[in-house]
C-alpha cells in the first residue's frame, strides 16, 4: 500500500480507537462545500447506538477536499477495526465504493465493511455493485447497523433476519424486509460529540424531527418516509442543553427541513429555550421555515426570533407560476412569500436566506429572469439588509419523482448518473426551451447581479444592520452574504474586526459625551488621502472628506491621547477670538461620534 511521504495529515482523527470494534469513516466529498467542519450527524447516532450497545467505536471524518487516500488508509490500518462503516449519498458513492474495495484487497479481506446512508433508498443496487460493501443499511441505521454488528462480529442470529438491509451471498444480492421508520425518536440517544476529534472547530447542529409529508418533485427528502416525525421539545432541549454546555454560545443549526411543519411542536421548543436560556446571549440559532406555515401562522416570526432564531432559510425555488406547479409548490407562491419575508424584515431578524432553482420543468428565459427580479426586488426594497440567496442548478437526484420520469416534465437528463456533479453546482439537464449553455450562464449573471445589488446597497445600510452581521461572524463564524461583501471595504472590515461582539471594544454610542472623552480615539490603519492639508477617508462605505478642524481632529486620533486632551490641542491652537473650550469640546464629541460612526476610529480605554 502506497505511503505518504510527509507525517503531515489532514485527517480530524485524534477520537480513533484502536482495536476499535466498528469503525466509521466520514469520506471527503467530491465537490460539496458543506462537509468540511460540519459532524455527521447521521454517523454520530448510530456511534452512539453501538457504544450503548457495547461496542468500542471511533468517528475517522476524513471531510476535507484535500484529504488523501493513503492518510485515509493507513488510519484504518493503525485502528484496527473488525467492521467499517460509511454513509453514501449520490456525491461520495464512487469513492466509498474504491475505499471499500481498497480496505479488502490493500488491508485484508477479513474487514466487515457496511454501508448506509441517504442513497440508500433510491441507489441500493448501484451503491452493491460498485463497492465491496458487505451490508447496505437501507433507512434509518440506529438500531439496524447494531443488529448487523451482532450478527457479523458476535455471530448472533442470521442477516437474513434483520429488516432493513442489503447484503451479499455467492447467488447475488439479497434484500430483507423493509424496516419501518423509527416511531418513537425520543428513545434514540442524543449524539455523543466525544466521538469528534479534540481540537477540530465543528459547526454545532442537530435534527428536531425527521420525514417530509411534502412531495416537491425535485427533492429526495421524503425517502425516509412520508410521515413526519419529531422529537418531543423536551428531547429537543435535552439536546441543546448539552450543546450549550460543551460549545459554550453556540450557533446551532437545526437541520431538518420542517421543523416548522408543526406549529404548536415549534411554539413549545421557542417557549423552552425562552424558559431556560438568554436567547441571542447563550445560543443563536437557525432553521428553515416553510413560507407557507409562517403565512397561515405570523405569530411563528416573533417566536422564533425572541428564540434566538438568527438565520432563517426558505426554499423559494421560483418566482414562475408555472415552474411551481411542476414542482408541486404552488402552495409557496411568489407573493407568500415576499409577505413572510417582509415579516421577517420588519421583526429585526438579521439574515433570511431563499434557495432558487434555475433550469426547471416549464423553465423559459422569461422565467428565469423573473426569478431574478424577484431576488433583486427582495434585496434592494423589501428586505435590505437582511434578504440573501443562493441560485443552483435542477439537478435530479435518484429517488425524485423527475428523475423517474423527466420526459412528463420537459427535462432532458444529459447526466443521468450524475458523474460530472451532484451537488446541484454543474448543469446537469435542458428543458424545451433552454440549453445547457443558456441555463448555466443565466446563473452566472443571476449571482453576479445579486452580489452586485448587496454591494450597491451596503452604503446605504444602517450601522446597526451592518453590526449584525458582524456580530454573527465575530461571535458565531456564521458568514452572510452581507459579511462576505465587507471586503469591498477594507476600512469597514477593519473597524468590525476590533469594534462590536461579544470580545471586541464598544463603538462610540455605547458612551456618554463625557465617558467618550476620556477614551483614546485610534485611526485605523488603512492609508488615506490628502486634498489641499485636507483628509479624504475612502474604503468605507461612504467617502469622506474632512474640513481643516475636522483633519486635525483626526490627525491627533493617533491613540496617545484622551478625546478631552485632543480638545485642549485644539484649543491651544485658536487664536483669541476663537471659540470657547465649552464649544471646541463639543465639536471634538460630535466629530469623533461622526469618526466612529464612519468607521474611520475606534476608541480604546488606555
Amino acid at each position: 500500500m502506497p505511503r505518504a511521504s510527509s507525517s503531515s495529515t489532514t485527517l480530524a482523527r485524534g477520537s480513533v480507537a484502536m482495536n476499535a470494534d466498528v469503525l466509521l469513516v466520514n469520506l471527503p466529498p467530491y465537490e460539496s462545500y458543506y462537509a468540511d467542519g460540519v459532524p455527521h450527524l447521521g454517523m454520530l447516532y448510530v456511534l452512539t447506538s453501538l457504544k450503548a450497545h457495547g461496542y468500542t467505536a471511533s468517528y475517522l471524518d476524513c471531510a476535507h477536499r484535500i484529504t488523501r487516500r493513503d492518510e485515509v488508509l493507513r488510519a484504518i490500518e493503525e485502528s484496527q477495526p473488525r467492521m467499517v462503516g460509511f454513509s453514501i449519498d449520490t456525491d461520495n458513492l464512487l469513492s466509498a465504493g474504491r475505499m471499500s474495495r481498497a480496505i479488502k484487497e490493500e488491508l485484508s479481506p477479513e474487514i466487515k465493511i457496511i454501508f448506509g446512508g441517504p442513497a440508500s433508498q433510491g441507489q441500493a443496487e448501484e451503491i452493491m455493485q460498485n463497492s465491496a460493501a458487505d451490508v447496505l443499511v437501507i433507512g434509518e441505521g440506529e438500531y439496524t447497523a447494531r443488529e448487523v454488528a451482532d450478527c457479523l462480529l458476535r455471530g448472533q442470529g442470521t442477516l437474513a433476519q434483520i429488516p432493513g438491509i442489503c447484503y451479499r451471498t455467492e447467488e447475488g444480492l439479497v434484500f430483507t424486509e423493509a424496516r419501518a421508520p423509527i416511531d418513537e425518536l425520543d428513545d434514540i440517544l442524543i449524539p455523543d460529540h466525544d466521538f469528534l476529534p479534540e481540537g477540530v472547530r465543528y459547526a454545532v447542529n442537530l435534527i428536531s424531527g425527521r420525514g417530509c409529508p411534502f412531495k416537491c418533485t425535485f427533492c429526495f427528502e421524503g425517502r425516509m418516509g412520508n410521515v413526519y416525525r419529531h422529537r418531543s421539545p423536551e428531547n429537543i432541549l435535552t439536546e441543546i442543553e448539552y450543546l450549550v454546555e460543551r460549545y459554550g454560545r453556540p450557533f446551532i443549526a437545526i437541520n431538518d427541513d420542517t421543523f416548522t411543519s408543526d406549529v404548536a411542536h415549534t411554539l413549545e421548543v421557542c417557549r423552552l429555550i425562552k424558559e431556560r436560556f438568554t436567547p441571542w446571549e447563550d445560543l443563536l440559532l437557525f432553521c428553515e421555515v416553510r413560507a407557507d406555515v409562517v403565512n397561515k401562522h405570523p405569530e411563528l416570526v416573533d417566536a422564533l426570533i425572541s428564540a434566538g432564531v438568527a438565520r432563517v432559510q426558505i426554499g423559494v425555488e421560483s418566482a414562475d407560476v408555472s415552474v411551481l406547479k411542476a414542482y408541486k409548490r404552488l402552495n409557496v407562491k411568489p407573493d407568500v412569500v415576499e409577505s413572510v419575508i417582509s415579516r421577517f424584515h420588519a421583526a429585526g431578524l438579521p439574515s433570511l436566506y431563499c434557495g432558487f432553482i434555475l433550469g426547471g420543468p416549464s423553465e423559459t428565459l422569461a422565467s428565469m429572469q423573473k426569478t431574478l427580479d424577484f431576488a433583486k426586488r427582495m434585496v434592494l426594497e423589501v428586505a435590505p439588509g437582511m434578504f440573501e440567496c443562493n441560485v443552483s442548478f435542477l439537478t435530479p437526484l435518484p429517488g425524485t419523482e423527475i428523475r423517474s420520469s423527466p420526459e412528463l416534465y420537459g427535462v432532458r437528463l444529459l447526466d443521468p448518473d450524475l458523474v460530472t456533479s451532484s451537488n446541484f453546482n454543474y448543469c446537469v439537464a435542458e428543458t424545451q426551451d433552454l440549453s445547457r449553455e443558456q441555463i448555466n450562464n443565466f446563473r452566472r449573471r443571476f449571482s453576479m447581479e445579486l452580489d452586485d445589488a448587496i454591494i450597491e446597497l451596503i452604503p446605504k445600510l444602517p450601522r446597526h444592520v451592518l453590526a449584525a452581521h458582524a456580530r454573527l461572524s465575530s461571535d458565531f463564524d456564521v458568514a452572510t452574504a452581507y459579511f462576505n461583501k465587507f471586503g469591498r471595504f477594507p476600512r469597514m472590515m477593519e473597524y468590525f474586526n476590533l469594534v462590536g461582539g461579544a470580545k471586541g471594544l464598544p463603538a462610540a454610542s455605547e458612551f456618554a459625551d463625557d465617558e467618550l472623552l476620556e477614551r483614546f480615539p485610534t485611526r485605523l490603519s488603512h492609508p488615506i488621502s490628502l486634498e489641499q492639508d485636507c483628509v479624504v477617508i475612502d474604503s468605507t462605505p461612504k467617502h469622506l472628506k474632512l474640513n481643516r478642524i475636522g483633519s486635525q481632529i483626526y490627525g491627533f486620533c493617533s491613540g496617545k491621547l484622551t478625546g478631552h486632551e485632543i480638545a485642549k490641542q485644539i484649543a491651544s491652537s485658536q487664536d483669541s477670538g476663537g471659540p470657547g473650550f465649552d464649544r471646541i469640546r463639543a465639536d471634538v464629541v460630535g466629530f469623533l461620534r461622526h469618526l466612529d460612526g464612519n468607521y474611520a476610529v475606534f476608541h480604546k480605554d488606555y
